[in-house]
């Protein structure tokens, strides 16, 4: 499969290729997309959240402008797909696939540092901020201003944002299902599907060469530089992990590590062993005022 993959690279058909970039939350997407933006023919906004980011369709329904104008139906994906040869944003790859792109590139994260660091992101968040999303920010963000981690991960209305959300923003936001991957030697037919159209996966520690990768896939011989570092800002009091706070870490991030497992199986994602991924998520935790 690796092999495939830098053929895939090597390829590509760029009068036709239309990338979606998927930015999953929290994976230093925010850099990414300043530096993607210097590629002609880009695109990260205004248009930037899927329909099917909030999960549900209430939160959709009460969020106010401007905010709701930065939301896109796939018919609006459509016809900026049309119009760009790279698209970026939170989008599912599903959504961003049926809108026309003819390509995917994700970067993805050790998932339960993900979570750690969405939950201090959130906890930054001006009060403005949380409150412009309208029922989105109050009940859903709002919930790490209010509560400790582990209250944090037991609040029922946060699952949109924390539930396996690597694997659901790949797969569409709604699919949860440890089904969506199959096994390693026989992959789901969904996961089979959405594989043969991923060109580029790298971890979000490896920034650089993910641009890097997308260049070379378009086409485009200048690289951009990342100016950025999106650092997540510590606010608040030092939180013990505690085991009952692990095991909910690991419970929703059990779909995201079997995914990341399949793709390194099947050689679209360099390799990262057990332990280097426990270091990365004790590295995170430290840095983000957890012991």
């Amino acid at each position: 499969m690796a092999n495939v993959l830098r053929q895939r690279n090597r390829g590509a058909d760029t009068r036709r290729t239309r990338m979606g970039v998927v930015h999953v939350p929290k994976t230093g997407g925010m850099a990414l997309r300043l530096a993607l933006l210097e590629i002609p023919g880009s695109y990260g906004g205004p248009l930037y959240s899927d329909v099917e980011f909030f999960g549900d369709k209430i939160y959709l329904e009460n969020t106010p402008s401007p905010k709701l104008e930065t939301v896109a139906s796939v018919a609006d994906l459509g016809l900026v797909v049309s119009n760009h040869s790279l698209v970026v944003g939170h989008y599912a790859a599903s959504s961003l696939l049926e809108a026309g792109c003819t390509t995917i590139a994700v970067q993805v994260r050790e998932p339960r540092s993900r979570v750690l660091s969405l939950y201090r992101y959130w906890r930054s968040l001006p009060d403005s901020e949380i409150t412009g999303w309208g029922l989105w920010g109050e009940h859903v963000a709002r919930q790490a201003q209010l509560l400790p981690l582990k209250g944090f991960l037991q609040a029922p209305q946060v699952w949109p944002a924390v539930d396996n959300l690597i694997a659901r923003q790949v797969f569409g936001f709604r699919r949860t299902r440890l089904g969506i991957l199959g096994g390693s030697r026989s992959p789901s037919r969904s996961y089979a599907r959405l594989a043969d159209r991923l060109s580029v996966v790298e971890w979000s520690s490896r920034s650089d060469t993910f641009v890097e990768r997308i260049c070379e896939y378009m086409g485009e011989s200048t690289v951009p530089a990342l100016r950025r570092e999106n650092a997540t800002e510590t606010v608040g009091e030092e939180q013990r992990l505690d085991p009952e706070t692990v095991r909910l870490l690991e419970r929703f991030t059990f779909v995201d590590r079997l995914f990341l497992e399949r793709l390194t199986e099947h050689g679209l994602l360099s390799r990262r062993t057990p332990e280097e991924l426990d270091e990365d998520f004790r590295a995170t935790a430290a840095r983000l005022n957890f012991c």
